[in-house]
């Protein structure tokens, strides 16, 4: 896919509002309690149209890192279905045919180490694309990508601090951020919500204080980060064993839109008054079946791709599909090549 200047332009106006909101962006959650139905939910919550292309890409094409000199080079070993942001190449969400998932969210204070200059470089927009195209579980990811050097995304000026979640079709996840130029890395099944600040190891202290998990304090109604990672994990805790898999699907979009953030909302937490970011789009990405749904807030129906009916051979066209647009239930025979966008 080629970069779009205009495209460009608009994720420059995007990092401007960036530096000007308050920037308390996207949750994630990881319904993995009972064994064959693991599904994960992401909302996508940004001041501004991340104009998402959904992208079906194939095994065996060639990417590099987009990070400069000593870029990573690599050929895709599986083959994906992701969500591109902006009409570039860099992939916030997606699924691989192994049944497992990535999904990037904003992380205000995050910050990348001084590396060894002799490291392999990725940009952060293309480091969940190099995961799903290389690896099947999270052990797999994890000790592929220990060794890179991870660039923050930069456009006028405006670096992108990103965090990533990682989630397999055995139950496993996992949360990178790079705290202090630190990466950290909480590996196990038992990290299941993800929100953006305050860093993960003080969202974890403070679920500590509500009524469920050890406290006595009531459930937020913020829409602040920390406040959407409470409410979350309560939720997902409390989740009914599901009688069959509409009903897991019906039960995990019940969940995520407990987390979501409306238009116009007012972000309030801590004496703070300032235009919250909404959620554009909510994705599920079922680990278990694989296959990856999809629903934009501006448009009231789900959509889903079934990756077993997507063509992933060596040389097939890599295809897409703009899920804004009036779609319904199964668009897996709507996806056209990507040069015809």
């Amino acid at each position: 896919m080629l970069i779009n200047l205009n495209s460009l332009r608009q994720l420059t106006l995007t990092c401007l509002l960036a530096s000007t909101f308050y920037s308390n962006a996207c949750t994630t959650i990881f319904a993995n309690a009972t064994p064959n139905r693991l599904l994960v939910a992401r909302t996508m919550d940004l001041y501004t149209s991340d104009m998402p292309l959904i992208v079906a890409e194939p095994r065996g094409v060639e990417h590099n890192g987009e990070a400069g000199k000593n870029s990573l080079h690599w050929r895709s070993k599986y083959g994906t279905v992701m969500v591109t942001a902006l009409h570039t190449n860099a992939v916030t969400d997606g699924i691989n045919e192994k049944g497992l998932a990535v999904h990037l969210l904003y992380l205000e204070n995050t910050k990348y180490p001084n590396y060894n200059n002799n490291l392999p470089k990725i940009s952060n927009g293309m480091w969940g694309k190099y995961i799903l195209d290389n690896f099947a579980t999270v052990n797999e990811a994890l000790a592929g990508t220990k060794n890179l050097e991870i660039v923050a995304t930069e456009v006028q000026g405006k670096k992108w601090p990103l965090h990533l979640t990682i989630e397999d079709a055995t139950g496993d996840s996992a949360v990178i951020e790079f705290i202090d130029g630190k990466m950290n890395v909480y590996h196990g099944p038992q990290y299941q919500v993800v929100t953006n600040e305050p860093a993960y190891n003080i969202q974890l202290a403070n679920l500590k204080n509500y009524q469920g998990f050890g406290g006595t304090r009531p459930l937020p109604g913020d829409a602040a980060p920390i406040n959407r990672f409470v409410r979350a994990a309560t939720y997902l805790k409390t989740l009914p064993k599901p009688g069959d898999f509409n009903q897991s699907i019906s039960d995990i979009l019940s969940v995520i839109r407990s987390a979501m953030v409306p238009f116009g909302a007012v972000y309030t937490y801590e004496n703070k008054k300032e235009l919250a970011w909404p959620t554009q789009w909510i994705s599920i990405a079922d680990l278990t079946n694989k296959t990856y749904y999809f629903h934009s807030t501006s448009n009231p129906n789900v959509i889903w791709i079934a990756l077993d009916k997507v063509n992933f051979a060596l040389g097939a066209p890599t295809l897409t599909i703009d899920p804004l647009q009036a779609h319904k239930a199964d668009i897996v025979k709507k996806l056209r090549p990507a040069f015809d966008l």
